[in-house]
């Protein structure tokens, strides 16, 4: 048991999703340690997840080098300068060999880490003096918590958060007045668009999608990604097949102004991502088309989301398409018709007030 002011260091060495899924643990820490000091440490690019979160004093970033050499001086400079901070305590939640040699090489007394079935060949016994055994089937927020539960926490409302500034609710609304958005205009955004086609619903249907949205509930579309090549390529291929002019941001918000644009939107409808998790946070109702991915480990939490998935014995399998052709049968064979089903009585529900616009968030 620990007392006073400990100095903790959280791990979490994954994307956007993954690190926002790591704020409840800072919130777990925060109420049983007051007087902390609570670290992080992130891939860099998915810091923001994290900045602005009251629980969390310091983020450190791990950037990759090009070359083994690079890479070696970036991590040794990245040890030191988390060696300086004297961690009392280590949480290692990425489950990997990277986070569990930064882990050991933190300095820390304590070092957490998940049980693994199998000795790797870092051997478990030497990086961790702790070893956390967790049930297979929990969501990767709860699975997160379990490491708080060993010390002692007691575990708040798993769904994430997310802070922003004002600043970034600015530029946001400046970007939506520029595009012919005012305030009062509702919206629904997209998310549809992946690097990893095996997640990926088709464009087509995205496309038709955007025409319903406009015909049936009289909503603008806005459609969202990163800056990634393909992301930005499925995104303007939506547009061009779409016949109802949706609104393409692919690429030109930061995750701030993402975090902002979501905030107001009647729904949030998209892929198993990071913006998905950012909608749950920033309390949009979420429909989110799920592929081969588990959604008992990577749905979006909390009240009113839905998760549309086909129901065949393969699904989910985890893999990255069928028998490893980077494509998944469960999203190219999932019809329109299956997705405006389950989206109508959704619609319906959040723009049920006069004239279908209400702005009511709740589902």
């Amino acid at each position: 048991m620990m007392a006073g002011s400990p100095r903790i260091l959280v791990i979490k060495l994954r994307y956007l999703g993954d690190v926002l899924l790591t704020s409840p643990v800072f919130d777990a820490l925060r109420s049983r340690f007051p007087q902390a000091v609570l670290a992080a440490v992130v891939n860099k690019g998915t810091e923001d997840m994290l900045t602005g979160h009251p629980a969390v004093n310091q983020i450190f970033t791990v950037e990759r080098a090009p070359n083994f050499w690079s890479d070696l001086q970036k991590q040794l400079r990245l040890i030191r300068e988390i060696r300086k901070f004297r961690f009392d305590v280590v949480l290692e939640l990425t489950n990997n060999d990277r986070g569990a040699v930064l882990a050991y090489t933190s300095g820390a007394k304590r070092r957490l880490g998940y049980k693994k079935k199998k000795e790797n060949f870092l051997l478990q016994s030497i990086l961790f003096t702790d070893l956390i055994e967790v049930e297979n089937n929990l969501h990767i927020a709860k699975k997160n918590l379990e490491m708080a539960k060993a010390l002692e926490c007691s575990l708040p409302n798993i769904k994430p958060v997310l802070y922003w500034k004002m600043q970034d609710q600015a530029a946001c609304q400046q970007v939506l007045k520029n595009n012919d958005i005012s305030e009062d205009v509702p919206y629904v955004v997209l998310h549809p668009s992946s690097s990893a086609l095996h997640k990926a619903w088709t464009v087509e249907c995205y496309a038709a999608l955007c025409g319903y949205l406009r015909d049936r509930w009289a909503v603008r579309t806005i459609l969202i990604s990163g800056k990634d090549p393909e992301e930005l390529r499925q995104n303007q291929e939506i547009c061009a097949l779409a016949k109802s002019y949706p609104l393409n941001l692919g690429g030109q918000l930061s995750l701030k102004q993402t975090a902002a644009l979501l905030s107001k939107a009647k729904l949030f409808i998209g892929i198993d991502s990071g913006p998905m998790h950012m909608a749950t946070a920033v309390n949009t109702p979420v429909v989110a088309i799920f592929g081969p991915s588990r959604a008992w480990r990577w749905g979006p939490l909390g009240d009113g989301h839905v998760v549309i998935q086909k129901d065949w014995a393969c699904v989910p399998c985890g893999k990255k398409g069928c028998e490893g052709s980077g494509k998944s049968r469960c999203l190219d064979e999932l019809s329109l018709e299956e997705v405006t089903a389950i989206l109508e009585p959704k619609l319906k529900s959040i723009l049920s007030e006069q004239d279908g616009l209400s702005g009511n968030k709740s589902v």
